[in-house]
């Protein structure tokens, strides 16, 4: 299945992820989940939604962070419980890190309850996306939805944040579809786009800029908005680009770019941000569950690294680097 389809499918991909996962959950009882501090880990663009995940913990006041799980790999007691993520369940160090904290609460969020990130687990959530393309789309947002109903649970919340979301998944594609022309040509042979954001945010910018990199082959890089400028802007100029998801200081950034002669891209809840010469608003709806915003936010994101792809002449072109000890191979 080709990017562009699978990211056209995300408002079913989250329905029926959502489907799943709310039947799963009436069922688990996450009571041994509630430890003093929860790590969260993954590896690629997993990572980069467990920065999403733990900046919702810790906005629930609980102490959550976000670990990579090479970070975990000497099995160091960094964590009385673990949220571990992998699409597939197959992903060598997010298993290894269940795997070395046998007294840890471990949950685990795949597609698959007998792949061997759920076998290493006490728990385990389903995904129901479907399937899937490189670079990711309905893996990495249903992954993040799912684990947003499992800590809106652990926090006693009844709300449901979530069940908005495949409508809303809808709405945002196609209001940000009509900036990608524009954005194509703002954005035409950029030697580097950096993405900034701050909070969940950065994990929102890490999650962008492997699909930058995946779906186009340009390098990009993610930073928290803060220390971005503290020097990495500085190379920043007419020959690069810069996204920004928030509706703070990225706002001022974003026109300071725009003024130095760099396009940039603004992902944003603020209202009356207007498009400038090279800089392009896409305004999404806000919501108070930072999980939720960032699935909210990443789509435009999806469709940016798409018209990127087709622009260098790479739709749909796979991977050219597969190394043989990622995954946990598959049973005979």
């Amino acid at each position: 299945m080709s990017y562009r389809s699978t990211i056209a499918r995300q408002p079913q991909a989250l329905a029926d992820t959502h489907a799943a996962a709310r039947a799963e959950l009436a069922g688990l009882e996450l009571s041994s989940l509630d430890r003093p501090v929860i790590g969260v880990t993954g590896i690629g663009a997993s990572f980069a939604a467990a920065v999403v995940i733990a900046a919702e913990l810790q906005a629930q006041g609980r102490r959550g962070f976000a670990i990579r799980a090479a970070d975990m790999a000497e099995g160091h007691d960094l964590c009385d419980a673990l949220i571990g993520l992998s699409h597939r369940g197959r992903s060598v160090e997010t298993v290894d890190a269940l795997a070395k904290l046998p007294s840890a609460t471990r949950l685990a969020i795949t597609n698959d309850p007998t792949s061997p990130l759920a076998e290493a687990a006490n728990l385990h959530v389903r995904l129901a996306n479907g399937s899937d393309a490189t670079p990711s789309s309905t893996g990495y947002t249903a992954t993040l939805l799912a684990a947003g109903m499992v800590v809106e649970k652990l926090g006693g919340g009844t709300a449901d944040a979530f069940a908005a979301l495949p409508a809303l998944a809808s709405e945002v594609l196609t209001n940000a579809a009509e900036k990608m022309e524009r954005l194509g040509r703002l954005f035409q042979n950029r030697r580097a786009i950096d993405c900034v954001g701050a909070g969940a945010s950065l994990g929102t910018a890490d999650g962008a800029s492997l699909l930058i990199r995946e779906a186009s082959r340009i390098p990009a890089s993610a930073y928290d908005t803060r220390h971005y400028l503290h020097g990495p802007m500085e190379s920043m100029d007419a020959t690069t680009g810069v996204v920004l998801f928030g509706a703070g200081r990225e706002i001022e950034l974003a026109r300071h770019l725009e003024q130095i002669g760099c396009p940039a891209l603004l992902v944003t809840t603020a209202d009356g941000v207007a498009d400038g010469e090279l800089l392009t608003v896409i305004r999404v709806p806000h919501s108070d569950n930072v999980i939720a915003q960032g699935i909210i936010d990443i789509f435009a994101a999806q469709l940016f690294a798409a018209q990127l792809s087709d622009a260098a002449g790479l739709t749909d072109t796979k991977f050219r680097y597969r190394m043989s000890d990622t995954k946990v191979p598959q049973a005979a």
